[in-house]
C-alpha cells in the first residue's frame, strides 16, 4: 500500500505529515501465510485526503474517537455509519480517504494469500463488531460477518480503456509493461490512453505502474526480504531506479523503510 498525501518527518515509529497529520505506529508483527499485523495511533489535523493504492489486500479496523473519516467514490462522500468501522482494500485498488480532525487507533492485517472471490471485486467499508487484535484466520470471518458494506473505489462508473488498461497493468505490472503496447492492445493511442486514464483515476498509467510496484515492494520489504530481491520481484532491472522510484513515492529510501520495520519488530 502506499499513500502519500504530503511530505513527511518519520522517525522509527512516528510518521509526520507536512500537511498536518501524525501516525504512531504501536505494534507490528509477522503472521502465518505471509499476512503482516500492524497498530497505529492516528491524529490528523484539519482537513487531509490522499489516495491509497494496494497490490495485496488489506484489512483495517477503525476505533475512531473525535473527527471523521470518508472516501470520495465517483461523486458521491461514503461516510461509516459508527464510529467503529472496517475498512477492506481489495488487492491493486485504487480509494481516496479523507480526514477531517481525525483522532483514533486503527489496527490492520494485510496479506496476498487468496480470499472468497466475493471480496475481490472491489473496497468496501462496512460496520464491525469485532474487536481484539485479528490473526490469518479471523479476516474471512470479519468481512462476511460486516454490516451495511459501501463500495468506496475512486472511480466507480470508470471507462472499459481505463479498466481494460488498469486490468493489464495489474497483471504484468513485474515484467515492466510497456504502456504504448497495452495503449495498442485496447485500440487506442498512447496519448489517448493516458488522457483517459488519468481522468478516470486521477492518474497516468504510468504513474500507476509505479504504485503498483512499489506498494508490491513495500509489502515484501515488511516480510523482511532482501532490498536487491525486492527491485527485481516487483519489475525492477535497474536497482538505482528503484531506489529513485521508492523514495519519489515514499519519501523514504527502501533500506530506511526496512530499517524502521526491524527496529519496530526488535521492540515488540
Amino acid at each position: 500500500m502506499t499513500a502519500k498525501p504530503g511530505a513527511s518527518k518519520n522517525s522509527d515509529r512516528r510518521f509526520e505529515l507536512a500537511d498536518g497529520g501524525l501516525i504512531e505506529r504501536r505494534k507490528t508483527e509477522a503472521l502465518p501465510n505471509k499476512t503482516h499485523f500492524f497498530e497505529d495511533d492516528f491524529n490528523f489535523k484539519g482537513f487531509l485526503e490522499g489516495k491509497i493504492i494496494t497490490c495485496s489486500w488489506l484489512l483495517e479496523l477503525f476505533e475512531l474517537e473525535s473527527g471523521e473519516i470518508f472516501f470520495k467514490s465517483g461523486e458521491n462522500e461514503i461516510h461509516p455509519v459508527t464510529n467503529h468501522f472496517g475498512i477492506f482494500y481489495t488487492a491493486f485498488s485504487i480509494t481516496q480517504p479523507c480526514f477531517r480532525n481525525a483522532k483514533g487507533t486503527l489496527i490492520g492485517i494485510a496479506g496476498s494469500d487468496v480470499l472468497p472471490a466475493k471480496f475481490s471485486s472491489a473496497p468496501f467499508i462496512f460496520e464491525t463488531i469485532f474487536n481484539g487484535k485479528p490473526e490469518s484466520a479471523d479476516v474471512v470471518k470479519i468481512l462476511e460477518s460486516g454490516t451495511y458494506l459501501q463500495t468506496i473505489e475512486v472511480s466507480p462508473h470508470a471507462s472499459l480503456i481505463s479498466r481494460k488498461a488498469k486490468k493489464l497493468i495489474d497483471e504484468n505490472y513485474k515484467i515492466y509493461p510497456s504502456i504504448a503496447r497495452i495503449a495498442g492492445r485496447i485500440g487506442v493511442s498512447h496519448e489517448h490512453l493516458s488522457r483517459q486514464f488519468k481522468h478516470d483515476f486521477g492518474m497516468t498509467p504510468s504513474a500507476y505502474l509505479r504504485e503498483i510496484r512499489v506498494s508490491d515492494a513495500t509489502f515484501r520489504l515488511a516480510r523482511g526480504e532482501e532490498i536487491i530481491d525486492v527491485s527485481g520481484e516487483v519489475g525492477y532491472n535497474d536497482l538505482s531506479r528503484f531506489y529513485k522510484q521508492f523514495r519519489q513515492t515514499t519519501n523514504a529510501s527502501p533500506g530506511a523503510c526496512q530499517k524502521q520495520i526491524s527496529r519496530i519488530f526488535a521492540e515488540n
